[in-house]
């Protein structure tokens, strides 16, 4: 087996096997340094990208969404979107940027894009999925197909986004340290996934809601996510948990459960916040630019 992307551990604990797509099965280990799970061995690279290709998002399944390039479902992200930045505190960081730039990978359908470039950013996305680039470049908005891995780009980025993302990946952690050197001195970093640890996931076990195999990978905890990213040059501001996975709509019980979820840090959705440190290089040129002003974000642990 491959090292761990978290701690470089070597040593992984089988937990289950569970079919997934094709009625092939996957099996989940855990690593014993760091508790990140993951699918051992992992998929091949045609596997995962022909995942999203098909009808992942027109059809719904277990795995996939039910007409995601609806304009009911992208109310309802959009929606989601202004819930995690003002749990984040976004604005305060918001404010301090003029004509500022940001990437949100694996972006889907674009949603974010235009999110963000209706705030007034400079806003552009990068995805793997082929329907959702088409659509997305349809609705004008800047959406490149590829990998990010392989991707340079002309400018840095006051912010980089993987909403729902990084659970996808196989190598987490060289996403994070190419987003350090994408971003600009003191830019921001946004994640949300799933959530391990101490969490409504327990309730689950192997019929949690995310354990979705093969689209998704790497199912982290708040200790493991807060380590991939600092261990690679960032400070972490604030992290916020909600969702339950219990009930559905708008009925009583679910709005119970995730209130809960969301006030005792009990959700099995993780949404993070980081900014990148200066390395001594940046601070150099930041000096000889004259510029005595920057704004560093004040951790917020929970």
């Amino acid at each position: 087996m491959n090292a761990c992307p978290v701690c470089g551990g070597k040593k992984f604990r089988f937990l289950f096997d569970k079919e997934g797509s094709g009625r092939k099965i996957f099996s989940l280990y855990k690593c014993a340094g760091c508790a990140l799970e993951l699918l051992r061995p992992f998929p091949s690279d045609a596997e995962i990208d022909g995942c999203y290709q098909g009808d992942y998002f027109t059809k719904r399944t277990d795995r996939g969404y039910d007409d995601y390039f609806s304009e009911k479902v992208r109310l309802e992200i959009e929606r989601v979107f202004r819930l995690n930045l003002r749990d984040l505190d976004f604005n305060d960081y918001e404010k301090t940027l003029e004509k500022p730039f940001s990437l949100d990978i694996g972006c889907a359908a674009g949603y974010f894009v235009g999110y963000m470039h209706q705030r007034g950013w400079n806003s552009c996305g990068i995805e793997v999925s082929e329907p959702c680039v088409d659509f997305a470049k349809k609705n004008n908005l800047n959406v490149i197909k590829g990998d990010y891995l392989q991707t340079e780009f002309p400018y840095k980025f006051d912010l980089i986004t993987m909403w729902a993302t990084i659970e996808h990946l196989k190598n987490p952690d060289k996403f994070i340290e190419k987003i350090f050197h994408d971003l600009k001195p003191g830019g921001m970093l946004i994640v949300s996934t799933c959530r391990r640890g101490i969490s409504f996931s327990k309730l689950f076990g192997k019929k949690w809601r995310f354990y979705n195999f093969p689209e998704h990978l790497c199912f982290f905890n708040s200790k493991n996510l807060k380590r991939l990213i600092s261990e690679r040059g960032f400070s972490v501001n604030k992290t916020v948990t909600y969702g339950s996975g219990i009930g559905k709509g708008r009925d009583v019980k679910k709005k119970i459960a995730d209130f809960f979820a969301k006030r005792f840090f009990l959700g099995d959705m993780i949404l993070l916040s980081a900014q990148k440190n200066l390395v001594p290089e940046e601070l150099e040129c930041l000096q000889k630019e004259g510029l005595k002003e920057f704004v560093v974000l004040s951790p917020k642990r929970n």
